[in-house]
């Protein structure tokens, strides 16, 4: 008769798939209590991404990423990835004789946040396998589940490309994290790291530092390493040239694109990694100073290929903005703001993403000093110091910190249990250190030290919604005849997906055109305001008096259209067509 399965060893063997069910029955859990389970994401990028999803479903070509509704005439051209379009759209297509499409795609929405939640899951479990140790398994799961029971990148409905980007990163730090450059999971690596790259440009600079820090420890590891290396590279460089192939048209194919995957990503990621793999096959067994010779000659190829074929690449592409759409517009979305910016009236928002990336640093370094885990740690202090840099620039970027954060601290906490880490430390210590890993702990510690009175971001966004009626207000246009809405900028991927009209702006940098136009009429005088809504051919204007857009724009502008608006002083050419809701609707009259 068999022996009973002991169930510490079972989970232990099972830990992966434990914390991949655990996670997501936690944030279906969320959802459901919620009620949006089942629904569109809350992000406004979410939205757009379903709009963009449906399109291609409806017919809209391939290369063709076309926003036809959105700006001014003629559309815009969306810098979006048709790699996480196509998942999406696969699912709902197979669905939608069994369910009809729109349910089709709402099992769809549902469904594809999990496949980043694996990713993630799964790479978190690799990695602290590599490192060793139950206990460093153990904490892992632990403070993950933490970090992601309730993640808003991750919850059903959650369709934005970032889930699929944390994800990919997640899969390749791991598996590099093995001693010993093993060529699979080197190979994985490589071509995980390059789709995130493929899939949107934010996390570039995380790329080049993985990529940078696999770079190093060839050179420094010399043939032992050269397997390893060359897959490495050589999957990178496949990977980006395929993805290129797949999601540029060939009259693009010349064309520099700063903000999307173009002929510049694809210069710079196929000849680094193709000159990364000859490299480590030609020069490892070579001297430590030949390695680093070629991995200098490496660098200088591509930073001349990215100057040769997109020089203006070289600097930021939202400095193309107008100062005004840089002065009230980008400087005012939530998740393009530095984190800092936050302290006035939201410590706890500051505590709560900064905290755990601190903390972890602070792990992670440790583990350089101690010495055990040395090149570990040092690849996170690598990650966590850009994760750190790039969130005090803006704050979306936490969530890569709260994730890179979660193995060091881990090895931290398992070695202080375990008596590992040094007469300093005494063992107990290990409940404060895991106490202080937890993103909530730091959330808690910042209400209670800031404002009082002040509601939580989240909260304050919601209230808002809820006070514009956005249902009602989707209502009352789809009575309307088929027109341009100028609308806050944050309602426009509800627009779009709720309703037939067309919108003149949205949070989508390419979208300046729209965007500037939108930020005059706001501001402007009356008369003025009238002149631009007849050149931008603006048929409706929607105002929410209790939107924070609205209510900016007049204090702003205290002479400007809103403000004569909200102060009840409607001009004469906007005729009321709506049914007297929180959201004022008025059709512009023709002249």
């Amino acid at each position: 008769m068999a022996a009973p399965v002991q169930p510490v060893r079972f989970a232990e063997r099972h830990a992966g798939l434990l914390l991949f069910l655990a996670v997501s029955f936690s944030l279906t859990f969320v959802s459901l209590l919620t009620g949006t389970f089942g629904q569109i994401g809350p992000d406004g990028d979410d939205v757009m991404r379903l709009v963009q999803v449906r399109d291609l479903l409806e017919g809209q070509p391939w290369f063709d990423l076309t926003q036809p509704r959105l700006g001014p005439e003629g559309g815009t051209l969306m810098h979006w990835s048709r790699l996480i379009d196509l998942p999406i759209a696969a699912i709902a297509f197979l669905l939608t004789p069994l369910l009809g499409q729109d349910k089709a795609l709402s099992v769809a929405i549902t469904l594809w946040p999990f496949a980043s939640v694996l990713m993630v899951t799964s790479g978190l479990v690799y990695a602290a396998r590599s490192v060793g140790g139950r206990g460093v398994l153990l904490f892992t799961c632990l403070i993950a589940f933490a970090v992601l029971f309730r993640h808003f990148r991750f919850l059903p409905g959650a369709i934005d490309h970032h889930n699929v980007q944390l994800g990919l990163m997640m899969v390749s730090v791991a598996a590099i994290v093995p001693r010993g450059w093993p060529p699979a999971p080197m190979a994985v690596s490589g071509a995980c790291l390059a789709l995130a790259a493929a899939v949107g440009v934010e996390v570039h600079l995380f790329v080049a530092t993985l990529a940078g820090f696999v770079a190093l420890d060839w050179a420094i590891a010399g043939a032992p390493a050269r397997r390893g290396a060359v897959v490495f590279g050589a999957s990178f460089a496949a990977v980006m040239a395929a993805t290129f192939l797949i999601t540029v048209p060939p009259l693009d194919y010349g064309i520099a694109r700063c903000d999307a995957h173009s002929s510049v990503t694809l210069l710079a990621g196929l000849g680094g990694g193709a000159a990364f793999a000859l490299a480590a096959q030609t020069a490892s067994g070579r001297t430590l100073r030949d390695r680093v010779l070629a991995l200098g000659l490496v660098a200088v190829l591509c930073a001349g290929l990215v100057i040769l074929a997109g020089p203006q690449c070289i600097s930021n592409p939202l400095d193309a903005l107008s100062p005004q759409a840089r002065e009230l517009w980008l400087s005012r979305v939530d998740e393009a703001r530095p984190t800092l910016a936050l302290l006035d009236g939201h410590l706890d928002e500051v505590l709560y993403r900064m905290g755990t990336q601190i903390v972890g640093l602070g792990a992670a370094l440790w583990m350089v000093w101690q010495g055990r885990d040395r090149r570990v740690g040092l690849l996170f202090v690598l990650l966590l110091t850009v994760s750190l840099l790039f969130a005090l620039y803006q704050t979306r970027f936490y969530v890569f910190g709260q994730l890179f954060a979660i193995l060091p601290l881990a090895v931290l906490v398992a070695r202080i249990q375990a008596g590992e880490a040094g007469r300093s430390w005494p063992r107990l210590a290990y409940l404060a250190v895991l106490f202080v890993s937890l993103p909530a702990v730091w959330g808690i510690a910042g209400k209670q030290l800031g404002r009082p009175d002040a509601l939580p971001l989240a909260e304050l966004a919601a209230e808002a919604v809820t006070a514009c009626d956005p249902d009602g207000t989707y209502a009352e246009l789809n009575t309307l005849a088929p027109g341009r809405i100028l609308a806050p900028a944050s309602d426009a991927p509800g627009l779009l997906l709720e309703t037939r009209h067309s919108v003149l702006h949205g949070h989508y940098h390419r979208n300046t055109a729209g965007i500037d136009a939108a930020l005059t009429i706001y501001t402007a005088k009356p008369d003025e305001a009238y002149a631009g809504l007849r050149d931008a051919q603006v048929d409706y204007l929607l105002v929410c008096p209790a939107d924070a857009d609205m209510q900016f724009f007049a204090r702003y502008a205290p002479g400007g259209l809103i403000a004569s608006i909200l102060r009840g002083e409607v001009p004469g050419w906007l005729k009321p067509v709506g049914t007297g809701g929180p959201a004022l609707i008025y059709a512009v009259e023709k002249r």
